[in-house]
Order: C-alpha cells, then sequence, then structure tokens
C-alpha cells in the first residue's frame, strides 16, 4: 500500500502463483512468488498474496507454480554462422574431404549483409523460445547493424562488438583467410570501439563491447589498446584465448611465459575482461585468472567435440570453486542448441571425475551471463530495480515431474524445455511458446533457404549418412 492513502500501487504487470528462482544474494526460491513490473524494471518480488494485495497491475499472469526465474544469458556466439549447423558436417572423415577451419572460413567469406540478418534472426529465435533473454555476439559480424536489426525484431537482447579484429596472422590462422577483415593495425584502430556508441541508455535492447578476436592474432600495442578503452569507456574486454595446446603455445613462445601470467602482469587482466573458451591452461595461468577477477565464457561441447581433453585437464570447476565467473556460450551451432551446455557441463565434469552440482549450473546461465554481458547489477537476479528480463515455465509437462529439486528440474531435466512466456525489458516477447512479434513459420522458411543459398556460395557438399530424394518442400 502506498504510505500516503493506503491506496494500492500500479503496476504494469503481475506474475503471480510462481515457484520463484530469485538468485538474490540469499539465493531464495520463492513457493507461490510473484513479480510486478513496471516499465523496462522489476519493481517488487515476494509471495503472491502479498504482491497481490500489494498492487492494481494493468494485467496479471497465472504462472500456474511452474519456475519462474532470471532470462538466461548466452556469453559467446557467433550470430552469423548460426545457420551453418547441419551444412557444415560434423564427420571427421568427410567424403568431399572439406572439414575444418577452412570450411568455416569459406562461410565466412560467402557471408553478405542478408545472409548475417537470416542467420542472427534464426539464432536469435531459437534463443529466446529457449528462454535466453540476451547474449554477447562474438564479435565476428561483419555487419553489426545486421544483427542488431535481427534482434529488435525478435525483442533479443545483444552487446555487440566490432567484426575480426587482428592485426597478426599467428595463433588463429584464419587471420590470414577472411578477405573483408584483412590483418591490418589500420582497419583495428579504425574499428575499436565503434560498438560502444549503443551504450547511451542501460534499458536499450542493443549494446557494445570492446573485442579482439584473440588466439594470437593481436599484437601487445593491439591488446594494450583494447583494455585500456574498456577500461576508459567503463565496458567489456572480450576475446577468445588459450582454445587448443597451439594458440597457447604461440602465445607462450612470443611472450616468453604461459599467456595468461603475462597478460597478469601486463595489466591485460582484471573484472571488465571476459575470454572464452580457456580450455588449456597451466597451474600458474589457473592462479593468474583467479587472482584477477576476470571473468570467462565456457564452451564444455567445444571441449568435448574436439578431444581437448587430450591436450589439457579440465580447469574450470575449480576456476568456479575459487570465485571466478564462468558464463556459458554456445559459440557456433555444431550439434547443439542453446540451453543444453550446463547438462554437457554436469556430465563432462562428472566424466572427470568432478562434480558441478545444479545451482551452480543456474549461476552460470544467469548471473556469470550478466557479467560477461556487462551488465551485472541489471540482468540475472529476480529483485526490485532489475531489469525486467523473466522467463516462465510451462509445469504441465512429463518431463517436469515430480519436480522435488526444481535446480536439479531445471539445469538437468528441463534444459530447453516448458518455456512458455519470456520477458524482455518488461515487454512479453513469447506467450504460450510462440513469438509475439513475428510469425515463426516465416523466420524458418527464410533460414532453410538461406542456409541452401550458403551452403552453394561456400563450396559446402550438404552430406547426408543415407540417400536423400527430392526437392525439400518450401
Amino acid at each position: 500500500m502506498s504510505e500516503h492513502d493506503g491506496a494500492p500501487e500500479t503496476c504494469d504487470l503481475l506474475i503471480l502463483h510462481g515457484q520463484v528462482l530469485t538468485l538474490d544474494e540469499r539465493r531464495r526460491i520463492l513457493n507461490d512468488g510473484a513479480v510486478a513490473v513496471t516499465g523496462t524494471r522489476i519493481v517488487a518480488v515476494g509471495p503472491s498474496a502479498e504482491l497481490a494485495q500489494r498492487f492494481q497491475a494493468k494485467r496479471s499472469l497465472d504462472a500456474r507454480g511452474g519456475l519462474v526465474h532470471p532470462g538466461y544469458i548466452d556469453g559467446h556466439t557467433h550470430a552469423s554462422l548460426h545457420l551453418s549447423r547441419g551444412a557444415i558436417t560434423d564427420n571427421p572423415r568427410p567424403k568431399g574431404g572439406k572439414l575444418g577451419p577452412g570450411a568455416y572460413d569459406r562461410w565466412i567469406n560467402a557471408l553478405d549483409d542478408e545472409a548475417e540478418y537470416d542467420s542472427a534472426l534464426m539464432a536469435a529465435v531459437e534463443m529466446v523460445k529457449n528462454g535466453f533473454t540476451a547474449f554477447v555476439e562474438a564479435a565476428t559480424a561483419f555487419e553489426p547493424d545486421a544483427v542488431a536489426a535481427a534482434c529488435e525484431a525478435v525483442g533479443l537482447r545483444c552487446t555487440l562488438g566490432d567484426p575480426f579484429l587482428w592485426n597478426l596472422v599467428g595463433g588463429e590462422p584464419s587471420a590470414g583467410n577472411v578477405r573483408r577483415a584483412p590483418a591490418h593495425t589500420k582497419r583495428c584502430e579504425a574499428l575499436l570501439g565503434q560498438q560502444l556508441k549503443r551504450n547511451g541508455n542501460a534499458d536499450a535492447l542493443i549494446r557494445g563491447h570492446v573485442a579482439l578476436y584473440g588466439l594470437g592474432s593481436a599484437t601487445p600495442e593491439l591488446l594494450q589498446a583494447a583494455k585500456a578503452l574498456a577500461d576508459e569507456k567503463g565496458a567489456v574486454f572480450h576475446q577468445h584465448q588459450n582454445f587448443m595446446a597451439g594458440d597457447a603455445a604461440y602465445d607462450r613462445e612470443r611472450f616468453g611465459k604461459d599467456p595468461l601470467v603475462h597478460m597478469a602482469e601486463a595489466g591485460l587482466l582484471g573484472p571488465n575482461v571476459c575470454f572464452t573458451h580457456m580450455n588449456v591452461l597451466s597451474d600458474a595461468e589457473v592462479d593468474a585468472v583467479a587472482g584477477s577477477g576476470m571473468s570467462l565464457v565456457w564452451q564444455p561441447g567445444n571441449y568435448m567435440f574436439y578431444a581437448i581433453g587430450k591436450q589439457a585437464p579440465l580447469r574450470m570447476p575449480e576456476l568456479f570453486e575459487r570465485g571466478t565467473p564462468i558464463a556459458f556460450g554456445a559459440d557456433v551451432a555444431k550439434t547443439w542448441t542453446y540451453g543444453e551446455l550446463g547438462y554437457i557441463a554436469y556430465l563432462l565434469t562428472r566424466s572427470e571425475g568432478g562434480f558441478l552440482p545444479s545451482e551452480s549450473l543456474v549461476e552460470m546461465f544467469t548471473r556469470c551471463g550478466a557479467v560477461a554481458f556487462g551488465l551485472p547489477d541489471d540482468l540475472g537476479v529476480l529483485e526490485a530495480g532489475r531489469l525486467a528480463d523473466i522467463v516462465i515455465r510451462d509445469p504441465a509437462l512429463a518431463d517436469h515431474q515430480p519436480n522435488v529439486d526444481p535446480l536439479r528440474q531445471l539445469a538437468l531435466v528441463d534444459r530447453t524445455k516448458g518455456v512458455d512466456t519470456v520477458l524482455v525489458n518488461g515487454e512479453i516477447v513469447v506467450r504460450g511458446g510462440h513469438l509475439t512479434r513475428l510469425d515463426e513459420s516465416l523466420v524458418y522458411a527464410r533460414a532453410r533457404a538461406s542456409a541452401r543459398r550458403m551452403a552453394e556460395r561456400a563450396e559446402v557438399a550438404i552430406e547426408s549418412a543415407w540417400p536423400m530424394e527430392g526437392v525439400p518442400a518450401a
């Protein structure tokens, strides 16, 4: 009630009768909980009976006992490569003999603005329907505006980086193969930080971050320039790092010591730094990372896909236990979809003799994802003052039963299933499992046509283990 006249407060939306995973400091789970939203922000979280009495809502939603949780955040997605899934084979001995990085280089060189929009649109749709409300674009979109337009069409939150910033053909061979992004210092100087122009409004769907490609493709001077700019502008500095033994060895040789040890000593690490992959780390590098306050983006699927366990031991569970924020990033959608990486990480860790509990996986998708995104005080938690990025799950699913432990249920069983309603910035962008802004059938038809066109342009022969006859229906 208002302290002035006892009248109910008004709010735009009141979500009632949910099992609310707040992810607040105490990590409270509210049975029969409620969330009140006004504009783009949450104004209250508490028991349904209390908030129903306190607020007069313009619209109410009954969660029917379903899970209500902060929107998931993907820490690293190559949105313009999303439609390569299935076209670029996962067979290590393909019939055409064109698997591997070369296939991705050809796909990247075949991209045009339309293909980037189509791919980002499909990625955004897949994310939001799977309970994601935001993602970090991996700074490989030639036209960031195309990705921004796709995200705005869906209603998804995104932070963008400048495309393919590298000035050294060293640990990453692709730096010498991408025609529209030559490895030149002047090009990097001209583009570095251009996407930061988007950061004037904290509520805006589209933001920007500082990004280099990484993997030994930047000179020390460019690395210093990127970190200094991120510091000056209050932005996150992202890059790929220590993906495989080869690129880590390249950096070790040029720096004369373990790459992350050198970077820590050179002032290149810190709380506003977020590196992706980090699969190959020495003991000294683990100490350097844990002591720096930086965050990481983990792709456990890639760790398994490329058999990196044969090159280096798994270090992510240890780093997480030591306080390093670790988010999940789908990277390129090879054989997985958004929301499955927690399950992969759980099984991978168990197979290595370790254990990541369900609550850690949920934190990686939410609170840690907010750190990677650059809005840790606005995203990843359901509490008053935060941005209203909220997911409501359908409780009426066989897979959701018996829901004795909602954290284990969500992280390991439900995963991508049961997403009924999604709010981004207080707007309902998914309701009843379907988009509210777009016709999904048109998006899917556009994606199929674009993937076939891109496969032809990239000279990627689509394989099928069994004979395929006829022309696909439109």
